[in-house]
């Protein structure tokens, strides 16, 4: 319950305040997100829809910030568009104006993405404009 309340805030806060994060570069500190950085392989869990699908989330430092992009599948990667942490947990969004923004029926929709980390394992809850199901999944991070 504390998770989902954590992902309901952030997403308010995206769409009633989010000019302060969406659409801009990350200003996270590289140091700040130190055990994300990888690149993280997850296998989606629920809804049963998306069980067993596959997304790669890609986290790294660029000139000491943290960038990262989403991959679904063999769809291109998306570029995050906002980066922020909230104690142990990393958020990224998507935009409507990210480069490759990512998209549904052909529409491009924004996306919010909570990471959190238990142990070696990446737990992802990922909330996607115009949809009342959180995405779940989990992963593990890559061999460089």
């Amino acid at each position: 319950m504390k998770m989902h309340r954590r992902i309901a805030m952030v997403a308010t806060l995206l769409v009633y305040g989010g000019a302060a994060v969406a659409g801009q570069d990350s200003t996270l500190a590289s140091s700040q997100a130190t055990a994300f950085v990888g690149t993280w392989a997850l296998t989606m869990t629920e809804p049963e829809a998306f069980k067993g699908s596959q997304q790669t989330v890609r986290i790294w430092n660029k000139n000491g910030v943290v960038a990262a992009s989403v991959q679904t599948g063999k769809f291109p990667p998306v570029d995050v568009t906002g980066i922020l942490k909230d104690g142990d947990m990393l958020v990224l969004t998507i935009s409507h104006k990210a480069q490759l923004p990512m998209m549904e029926n052909g529409a491009p929709i924004w996306a919010v993405i909570s990471l959190t980390l238990d142990g070696e394992t990446l737990r992802a809850a990922q909330m996607l404009e115009r949809s009342q199901t959180i995405k779940r999944g989990t992963g593990q991070k890559q061999a460089q």
